[in-house]
């Protein structure tokens, strides 16, 4: 029976040292919302919006650009809210279009707390979702807004969607009117003005001679 070899022990400076690829830096983009502030995002967020993924790939090869990105249809509040949650899902897979949406759909903790926001904030986060084709981000929203209107009354959505009635829709459409109406009697006083002085030089200059 032979005797039992002992382990060979290897030098720690011989051991193979595995290298690391280096990582390359993060590129942001600006965009720029239609009141004129800027917000970053970056490349890997980028991903969620297809709208601004197809914009970037196709004009810029992906490579970092100098000039801001405009979002002609959104607000600030509306595209930071965006910004968020494209940061938070970067690396997330895209949903594909299912016509089961927002049936099927749960909302994560972190979004159900991403989407506690005022009725008016949600109308525009919908738009900006939709505007810059965040798949992830319209089926949470939509979601959110089926939930609200699960179970409820038309008198009832109409407080939570703030739905005019059909008196504030005519006392609405008749503000409207008479606010045109006082700006053309307005624009046509003041051209009246503007005549006034030279048609009386004319009369004086015709008395004249």
């Amino acid at each position: 029976m032979s005797a039992e070899q002992a382990p060979v022990e290897v030098p720690a400076d011989a051991a193979p040292v595995a290298e690391t690829a280096p990582t390359e830096p993060t590129v942001y983009y600006t965009l720029e919302s239609c009141d004129g502030d800027e917000v970053k995002i970056s490349s890997e967020a980028v991903k969620q919006s297809k709208t601004l993924n197809d914009l970037v790939s196709n004009l810029h090869g992906g490579a970092e650009m100098d000039e801001s990105i405009p979002m002609d249809n959104i607000k600030k509040p509306a595209l930071v809210k965006v910004v968020e949650f494209c940061e938070h899902h970067k690396g997330e897979p895209i949903p594909v279009d299912d016509d089961t949406v927002p049936k099927n759909v749960t909302i994560p903790e972190w979004d159900e707390d991403f989407l506690k926001i005022d009725n008016d904030e949600l109308f525009h986060l919908i738009l900006a979702a939709n505007y810059l084709d965040i798949k992830q981000l319209m089926n949470y929203a939509c979601k959110k807004v089926a939930l609200m209107a699960k179970g409820k009354s038309p008198e009832e959505l109409r407080v939570i969607f703030e739905i005019p009635t059909d008196e504030e829709d005519e006392a609405a459409e008749k503000a409207a009117a008479e606010k045109k109406k006082a700006k053309e009697a307005e624009k046509a006083a003041a051209a009246a003005g503007e005549a006034g002085p030279s048609a009386a030089g004319a009369e004086d200059a015709a008395a004249a001679n």
